[in-house]
């Protein structure tokens, strides 16, 4: 398994900031806070932050931050890296203060999203407050959740994240509209996925995993029950097994919420699987039934065209 452990932190921006700090506490029991740049910061857990909301002209991802377990895990990944060709900026202290990690490094995967690398993050032992009692979820050595990017091309993107970043791939879905790999670095089914449509790129979705089944039908009847848009009904996925609905959110992705996700406890043991509609399989064991929405705003054309 590769030396990067898990997805640690996102980066989202949107002119619809303001609207977050309802949407995440008052549906999902997560908590927000607001920083004096403007950004909203989303925690799940107690890292000082899971996910960073900043103002901008668009909805758009800004960047994924991955985590090595320490200084000598980080170095090695900046090595690999670089040995393999990729450019990799060693980032100043200031901008891994503002990350809350020891240091930070950045490059860009194929399409240009930017890829952050970190080790020794913020931490403030017990000190998670959700908006409800059952407000706990599933991090630590999973990381955050997992998040699907949409990318035009997937040899190229597979290529960067698998024989490059090392990642491995639990399962190929290929059921509609283009093939989805989905890729681990921990146990976690997948910390990332990949879903390519040509001359598309962006955030499909972040997904949040509650400890809690209740705590995900008490979020679906708070969503229900919202002015918020559902993107896909309660359900089961066939892969990652996991129990769960999706929001759109203000920025133009969608919120997974879940639980009871599968876990790969032997790496080694784990086989590769395809799930394909030519072969008759099905990606879901039940329900989620995706609704016709307006496209996501935080996904766009590749490459875009400056007017």
């Amino acid at each position: 398994m590769t030396r990067i452990h898990s997805l640690g932190y996102v980066g989202i921006q949107t002119p619809r900031v303001d609207e977050w700090p309802a949407f995440a506490t008052d549906v999902f029991g997560l908590e927000c806070t607001r920083e004096e740049s403007g950004s909203v910061r989303i925690r799940w857990d107690d890292r000082m932050y899971r996910m960073e909301i900043a103002p901008g002209e668009d909805d758009r991802i800004l960047y994924l931050g991955w985590e090595t377990s320490n200084r000598t895990d980080y170095e090695a990944v900046i090595s690999e890296l670089r040995e393999k060709g990729v450019e990799v900026v060693e980032e100043p202290a200031e901008l891994a203060d503002t990350r809350c990690v020891t240091e930070l490094a950045s490059f860009v995967d194929p399409f240009g999203i930017r890829q952050e690398l970190f080790y020794g993050p913020g931490h403030l032992d017990r000190t998670f407050r959700g908006q409800r009692a059952t407000s706990s979820f599933i991090t630590g050595d999973q990381g955050l959740g997992h998040a699907v990017l949409i990318v035009p091309d997937m040899a190229v993107a597979s290529h960067f994240y698998e024989d490059i970043l090392g990642f491995k791939c639990s399962d190929v879905v290929d059921v509609g509209i283009g093939p989805m790999a989905f890729l681990r670095c921990n146990p976690r089914h997948h910390s990332l996925a990949i879903w390519a449509i040509p001359g598309s790129l962006g955030l499909n979705h972040i997904m949040v995993e509650s400890t809690d089944i209740d705590d995900v039908g008490r979020a679906y009847d708070l969503a229900l029950a919202s002015d918020y848009e559902i993107s896909a009904t309660l359900g089961r996925h066939a892969g990652d097994e996991q129990l769960s609905f999706y929001t759109r959110t203000p920025s133009g992705f969608d919120l997974e919420f879940g639980a009871d996700s599968l876990v790969i406890h032997d790496d080694d043991a784990w086989t590769m699987r395809r799930i394909d509609r030519k072969w008759g399989n099905r990606s879901e064991i039940w329900g989620h039934k995706f609704r016709p929405l307006p496209p996501q705003s935080a996904v766009h054309a590749y490459p875009e065209v400056s007017a």
